[in-house]
């Protein structure tokens, strides 16, 4: 409050009640009133040339980020780039963004349009991720291999692309991953562009997948764009084919085979996101 009073270019704005994380981000996007946007909702630290340096790069893009440097929730540097751990992509193919993102919201800088294009976010989805699909659908993405972020990171934290903290955290639930992922790929289907029918036979396939013993229609389809679908993850990018051949056993077969890891429990939600 004390910025306020310093500062007539800062408002605050109060929730009547708690919205949630996503719910509360998309209504501090509407927000805002100028042509950029800048989301800063995090305690990273920010280079002085991080604003002017993006928006010089944006050029005709939707969507412009830089890389960052990892630093402990202290200060201290871990002498780690999200570089290190992440291809950056930059491009116009969403595909992309299915299994991996590497650009976080503390990065970027996105033009007012794309805003506009990639609300409401769906549930389910992180914000950044969401963006981040939706520039790479319209005007495309931009990366500046610049840290002008020194990114916290937190034991808690919302995400960890360091993987400083993962080995601490409880085990994340494999169905719950595989139903987030259905709903992220719902999401990219419902998308108007270029790309829809590609993620719709994704769709169909992806849950046609989850009631198999095999799955050779969706390994078809991830195989076609297995260049795009795996490169923002180190590990995956080296060898895409793999990858894709993993879904060649449906999850009936893999509950079988792998039953503390894929469980007996009801199939996963295939209804539409709320």
């Amino acid at each position: 409050m004390d910025y306020l009073s310093r500062d007539k270019r800062i408002s605050v704005y109060f929730n009547e009640k708690n919205l949630g994380f996503l719910l509360n981000f998309e209504k501090a996007l509407t927000l805002t009133k100028g042509a950029f946007i800048a989301p800063c909702d995090q305690d990273d630290w920010w280079c002085p040339t991080k604003l002017k340096g993006l928006h010089d790069a944006i050029g005709d893009h939707a969507l412009a980020y830089c890389d960052s440097l990892f630093m402990s929730a202290d200060g201290r540097s871990l002498e780690k780039r999200a570089s290190d751990v992440l291809n950056m992509y930059q491009g116009h193919d969403p595909a992309a963004f299915v299994f991996s993102n590497c650009i976080s919201g503390h990065a970027m800088l996105i033009r007012r349009s794309l805003m506009e294009r990639a609300l409401p976010f769906p549930a389910g989805c992180f914000h950044d991720w969401w963006l981040a699909f939706v520039a790479v659908s319209t005007e495309g993405v931009v990366f500046v291999p610049e840290p002008w972020v020194h990114y916290r990171q937190h034991a808690a934290a919302q995400t960890d692309l360091s993987g400083r903290s993962r080995q601490q955290r409880p085990q994340v639930l494999r169905l719950l991953e595989l139903s987030r992922r259905r709903d992220l790929i719902s999401a990219m289907a419902d998308y108007p562009s270029s790309h829809r029918p590609y993620f719709k036979a994704l769709l169909a396939a992806w849950d046609d997948w989850q009631e198999s013993w095999m799955a050779p229609r969706l390994v078809s389809l991830l195989l076609q764009r297995r260049d795009s679908l795996y490169f923002i993850n180190l590990r995956a990018s080296k060898r895409p084919i793999m990858r894709a051949l993993r879904f060649l056993w449906g999850l009936k077969l893999k509950r079988l085979l792998n039953p503390r890891r894929y469980g007996h429990g009801p199939k996963l939600d295939t209804s539409p996101m709320g």
